[in-house]
């Protein structure tokens, strides 16, 4: 087996070394992450070796970030590191993922998902509990689709959007980049970039940072 590592020690790291020792594909090393103080200690059996910064011996692994923006900044300081450094998928077996399906490095694919025929997942993307991606769907990269989300056939979703819970996006919508659609929400026309939407049908209620937090 090939030896990884994980960056980030939040919930979501939990999440994906359930993934992966599920998958058995992969030997986890341990865990990098930039908080001192867990220097040493341990997520479910593994160790968290030290700060990202201080990368070295590896050239494989995963980020374990949900926000967005903040797995793009660590998938850029990982690649200054190591430019030749690999992300690797976390693809749940009780996922479904159609005929044709492009998914890119470093995307997660939890429990329950199903991707339909012919979509395209960017890299570094989640794609959550029980959610499920359209036919020819597109995501952009960075992107979540959070758990018990729909998006019907030949939608668009840009880059570092995030799909909140229980939301529907209808087949064919465009939602544009950094934009955060808010849980339960019915989106049954096109979102542009850069906005804070929410409501059923989705309104747009301001327009958003890319680089707020929302988890």
């Amino acid at each position: 087996m090939d030896e990884i590592v994980i960056f980030g020690a939040s919930g979501h790291a939990r999440v994906i070394i359930d993934i992966l020792e599920k998958q058995n594909k992969y030997k986890i090393a341990g865990l990098f992450a930039d908080t001192p103080e867990l220097i040493g200690t341990n997520i479910m059996g593994y160790p968290i070796i030290d700060q990202i910064a201080n990368l070295t011996h590896f050239d494989k692994g995963i980020i374990a970030i949900g926000d967005n923006y903040g797995r793009n900044k660590v998938a850029d300081k990982i690649k200054k590191i190591n430019n030749n450094f690999q992300f690797i998928n976390a693809i749940h077996p009780n996922s479904v993922i159609g005929k044709d399906v492009k998914i890119g490095d470093g995307t997660v694919v939890v429990a329950g998902a199903i991707i339909n025929a012919n979509a395209i997942i960017g890299k570094q993307c989640i794609i959550n509990t029980n959610s499920s991606v359209g036919h020819d769907v597109t995501v952009g990269n960075y992107s979540t689709i959070a758990p018990g989300v729909a998006i019907g056939g030949n939608a668009v979703i840009g880059e570092l959007v995030t799909i909140s819970m229980g939301s529907t996006v209808i087949q064919k919508a465009k939602i544009g980049y950094g934009t955060l659609i808010g849980a339960g929400s019915t989106v049954i026309r096109d979102i542009p970039d850069g906005v804070l939407a929410f409501g059923s049908p989705a309104k747009i209620i301001r327009e958003r940072k890319i680089d707020e937090k929302y988890v």
